[in-house]
This record gives structure tokens, sequence and C-alpha cells, in this order.
């Protein structure tokens, strides 16, 4: 089973809100799709990344992984990142293997997917096949990214 960080990226807030409910449901189904942590964001039109603080906290609650935290940071602009990798690093991941996880290859891809008014859902987790996280995205018209985490 691979432990990884999924980005999932909608048109909208409200789409990603349905997607954070199918993949919750699949969760509770207890075939092996576990959520270790999940925040749902929302590229605003001046190109910052809002957290969607109701969304999350209904899906996930107020944790946010580490690998989360500095993807954020990375997406955010220089500010959020020094924000991002605090975060990053005060859950134990440590700088090289945030590195190796947020490569810049996996970090521009998500950039150009992310345009104004869109949002993600970005999930910490193991998945045991990416079929149904996939059959999920690709249903809501969305992209998906994954990194496996470093072992």
């Amino acid at each position: 089973m691979a432990n990884n960080l999924i980005v999932a990226i909608f048109n909208n807030a409200a789409i990603a809100e349905k997607a954070c409910q199918d993949f919750k449901d699949y969760a509770e189904k207890g075939q092996g799709f576990t959520i270790h942590s999940g925040v749902v964001v929302e590229k605003r039109t001046d190109g910052k990344l809002s957290v969607l603080e109701r969304q999350s906290r209904s899906f996930w609650g107020t944790t946010i992984g580490a690998a989360t935290g500095a993807l954020i940071g990375s997406l955010g602009g220089p500010a959020g990142s020094i924000l991002g990798f605090v975060v990053g690093a005060s859950a134990g991941l440590t700088g090289h293997a945030l590195r190796d996880l947020l490569d810049s290859e996996l970090v521009n891809a998500i950039s150009a997917k992310l345009t104004p008014g869109s949002a993600a859902v970005i999930l910490e987790a193991d998945e045991p096949s990416p079929f149904a996280v996939d059959n999920v995205v690709s249903g809501y018209g969305g992209s998906v990214h994954r990194k496996a985490y470093p072992e």
C-alpha cells in the first residue's frame, strides 16, 4: 500500500467539497484507503491560496500534515513557504524528505492547474490503488497529482 501526497484540483470549491465527501465515504468503507490529513484550498483572484476552513474541518479536523503544510507554502509564495516549512518541520519530516517529496516538477504541475477560482483537495493518505481516487476526481472533471512519500 502506498503512502501518498494526493492533490486533486477542481474548477471551484463547491465541486471540491463534493469530492471531499466521496473521499471520506471511501475511507469509511474500510478498504485500505486511510486519510491521515486533508485540507481544501482555493486560489484567489490575487493569486494567493486560502485554506477553506469550513470544508477542511468538517471532513478532517484541524490537523495539517507536514507535506501538506509545505506544499501550501510552496504554492503560496515566499511568505507562505516560510509558514509551510515551519508547519512541515514541526510535524517531523526532515528538510530533505520534504524537498524530495515536493520537487519542482510536482509543484510546477500543480501550479499550472491551480488557476484563480479553482480549488484543490490536498490529502496525505494510504491508498491500496489509485483507481478509486482517480475515478472520483475524473468524475468531477478534475485532475489529480500524487507523489509517494520517500521511505
